[in-house]
């Protein structure tokens, strides 16, 4: 990570993010501090191509959990590979030796059977990564109680395994379209930001971004239909 807020929001500007001081400053303490940025905004403001910015700027792996209602545990950590399972305990069974069956099962509820999700290959990896939890207000207060382990100790815990803690801590961003109101806990655990559409000036920045040969009148003018689009 960088070592200034300043050199974060160069860094975000680099990869092609425009914004203010007090984003770069809230995602260099997330960063320093190993908490979670809550963003709530209406849809279409960048709350996703922050988290895929920072990404870029850090130079680091990106997983994606995308919600949606009826999410488990199965899709967010994973699940055992039973067939795998199966075939395991059929091999065992047809050895010469007299299978141990204790043996076996503690074999097949291991890490080497489980298909991680994206929150325990997050946690997993040796180098940090950026884990985007995107559209968090689609899921209900179940759900958001199952991230609090992992926003709090920094581990999961998983049926028949056991409790899995971080190689690494990842840089986590929690995206909500505000479709409902999040939970208190979860706030509690994360910087908080509201994310809007630029102003005039900032969207004019990243249109001269995206298009440098285009003029400044060009810029200034696909500005303003972007924001008359949007009204």
């Amino acid at each position: 990570m960088y070592a200034s807020p300043d050199e974060t929001l160069a860094a975000l500007e680099r990869v092609g993010y425009f914004t203010d001081q007090k984003t770069a400053t809230t995602v260099y303490l997330a960063g320093k501090l190993h908490r979670p940025i809550m963003l709530e905004g209406p849809a279409g403001t960048g709350k996703t191509e922050l988290a895929t910015s920072v990404s870029r700027a850090y130079g680091v792996p990106i997983l994606r959990l995308q919600c949606y209602q009826g999410i488990n545990e199965e899709k967010a950590i994973g699940q055992y590979d039973k067939s795998l399972q199966e075939l395991y305990v059929l091999l065992m069974s047809k050895s010469d030796q007299t299978p141990d069956w204790a043996e076996i099962k503690r074999e097949v509820t291991s890490r080497a059977y489980f298909m991680a999700g994206p929150l325990l290959e997050a946690i997993e990896l040796e180098q940090r990564c950026v884990l985007l939890i995107d559209e968090i207000d689609k899921v209900d207060y179940e759900f958001e109680a199952l991230l609090l382990e992992l926003l709090s100790v920094w581990a999961l815990s998983i049926p028949r395994m056991g409790t899995v803690q971080a190689t690494s801590i990842p840089y986590v961003f929690l995206t909500s379209n505000q479709e409902r109101r999040l939970g208190d806990p979860l706030r509690r655990r994360s910087f908080y930001l509201v994310v809007e559409h630029p102003n005039a000036e900032r969207e004019a920045a990243i249109v001269a971004k995206r298009t440098p040969g285009a003029s400044e009148k060009t810029h200034r003018y696909i500005a303003g239909l972007a924001k008359s689009l949007r009204a």
